[in-house]
């Protein structure tokens, strides 16, 4: 296998960082995000996981899709589009995670 699934045990610093990139996303996006979540296995205290903090991000309109794109573009994110699953939009970061 070239990529294994690697699970961890919980961590205590998960809700934290959460924290922090919900923070950098509500201050890139204002008013145009209506909640911004901490969402997967990470979000469940106790319970072990993959190392990678999922969040879900709710825009007020379908209509401010291109402006969240660019804003969350200026901080280090790339549109990934639907990746195969309707009603779905997916970023991602250049940035290597570790935990």
């Amino acid at each position: 296998m070239t990529n294994p699934i690697i699970i961890v045990n919980y961590d205590q610093s998960w809700p934290k960082l959460y924290h922090l990139f919900s923070k950098r996303f509500a201050d890139s996006l204002g008013d145009i995000a209506a909640a911004i979540e901490h969402i997967g296995s990470t979000a469940v205290p106790g319970l072990a996981a993959k190392p990678v903090i999922n969040i879900d991000v709710l825009l007020a309109t379908t209509e401010l899709l291109p402006t969240a794109i660019e804003r969350l573009g200026r901080i280090g994110y790339s549109y990934q589009g639907n990746l195969g699953i309707a009603d779905r939009i997916r970023g991602k970061t250049h940035r290597p995670r570790t935990f």
